[in-house]
């Protein structure tokens, strides 16, 4: 059985990557941000993505795309107890960051960076319309809320590589950082 951890990196991926494809690794794809850039989401870090991930569900001759992973998460659990010995809540608290890569073949690198600014607004509006990461149905783990903490949901964006200058070929990076709060009986 899947333990929390797992099961919050796997709520992020299909919150925001849409349905799981079984190929061999464990990815989303078609989810409502399919239309913003996002081909791909996998709920760990990601090495060497084939191209096909990053335009998967993009309009043929799609020159630019984007895979999410959630790269980081960090924890913090505790008791809200009441006295005795066995009342309370058991709280947690997770960081989450997810990374997403940008790859484009383009004469002008800015239809790749506004692409991206556009979708990191609407993946940060996804989270303001439903706080749950789509957990409240028959999901393994219930996010009670998330990017609502004090800590604020946190985005940035770094400059392009040139990956093959006669090509046009460049290469991206952006994070969103946001907590999420579950609880657990132990």
């Amino acid at each position: 059985m899947a333990g929390d951890r797992q099961l919050v990196r796997l709520a992020v991926a299909a919150f925001f990557g849409g349905t799981l494809v079984s190929d061999g690794e464990v990815k989303y794809q078609g989810g409502p941000l399919t239309a913003y850039g996002l081909g791909t989401c996998y709920p760990y870090s990601v090495r060497h993505a084939p191209d096909t991930d990053y335009t998967a569900g993009q309009p043929s001759g799609q020159n630019w795309g984007c895979v999410l992973s959630t790269t980081r998460v960090r924890r913090a659990v505790t008791l809200d107890s009441y006295g005795g010995p066995s009342s309370g809540i058991w709280l947690r608290k997770y960081t989450i960051t997810c990374e997403i890569a940008v790859i484009c073949e383009l004469s002008h690198i800015e239809v790749a960076g506004a692409g991206l600014d556009d979708l990191i607004d609407q993946a940060e509006s996804m989270i303001f319309a439903d706080r749950t990461l789509g957990t409240t149905g028959s999901s393994s783990i219930r996010i009670l809320t998330a990017g609502t903490d004090k800590a604020a949901i946190v985005d940035e964006t770094d400059k392009f590589a040139v990956l093959d200058k006669d090509k046009g070929r460049y290469a991206g990076m952006a994070t969103i950082t946001f907590q999420a709060l579950t609880e657990a009986n132990p």
